[in-house]
């Protein structure tokens, strides 16, 4: 019997220094995006690809793309680069880059427009459990084009330019 209890009690001392050892979860920061919810933010920022063009006819691509309108994006895109309302960035060196550079890449053999096939948004995540409701605002986005190897196939894709939103 004293060798039972004495077990106990090595467990219940085990339990309770265990239980002393947990750490209380964060509380997961908030933010008031609309004025009536507090949203938690899930990324503050998190980057993310997609693809934008079906570079090999893939059934599942083409359906996944389905709604998309990619020409009225990518030319509202330049449209507002051209006009001055967005200001382009190289994507490697986050240089600003002139009109007459955005131009010259549009002017590049490799380079046509409808072969942009990839963004790359920068992006942060806000979720409301109470409504159940979830919200993402895009700080940038990259946009880039279609480079083929020599069987026509893509082999990569590179940055034609980079935006930031709210700046």
């Amino acid at each position: 019997m004293k060798h039972i209890l004495k077990n106990t009690t090595y467990i219940l001392a085990l339990l309770l220094l265990m239980a002393g050892c947990n750490q209380p979860s964060a509380e997961i920061p908030k933010v008031n995006i609309d004025n009536e919810s507090n949203y938690q933010i899930i990324a503050d920022t998190i980057i993310t690809d997609v693809v934008i063009k079906n570079p090999d006819d893939d059934e599942w691509t083409e359906y996944c793309l389905r709604n998309l309108n990619k020409e009225q994006f990518i030319d509202e895109l330049f449209r507002l680069v051209y006009n001055g309302e967005l200001k382009p960035q190289n994507f490697f060196t986050e240089e600003p880059m002139t009109i007459d550079n955005v131009k010259e890449i549009e002017q590049n053999e490799d380079y046509k427009r409808e072969n942009i096939g990839k963004v790359q948004f920068e992006e942060a995540w806000y979720f409301d459990p109470v409504k159940m409701q979830m919200i993402k605002k895009i700080h940038s986005v990259m946009i880039a084009y279609e480079l083929f190897d020599a069987n026509g196939d893509v082999k990569g894709y590179k940055p034609v330019f980079k935006v930031y939103f709210n700046e």
